[in-house]
């Protein structure tokens, strides 16, 4: 993968959210994963979270990261939110 500006994973963590938000049950998602996933396990990865509810991984990491209140581009997984500078693209293998 070619290196990628600051500026161009801003961009694309702001079309990741835009995409996510414009799901029919992007709001049902995330008042279930408010309300039941997070009560039940607060450090759930985003890869289990995104497996549990039968959802995309790119849900799953805008559902935590906005209900943790992690900056832009950040993983959600218990391991990965600690770590300063990781964005969505950095995740990507």
């Amino acid at each position: 993968m070619s290196r990628t500006t600051a500026l161009q994973k801003d961009e694309l963590w702001k079309l990741l959210t835009e995409t996510v938000h414009a799901l029919p049950m992007y709001k049902h998602h995330k008042h279930f994963v408010e309300d039941v996933m997070l009560k039940e396990k607060p450090n759930i990865p985003s890869q289990e979270l995104a497996v549990q509810l039968n959802i995309t991984l790119g849900e799953a990491v805008v559902l935590l990261s906005e209900l943790r209140g992690e900056g832009a581009g950040a993983v959600g997984s218990s391991d990965s939110s600690k770590r300063p500078g990781r964005t969505l693209l950095d995740f990507g293998g």
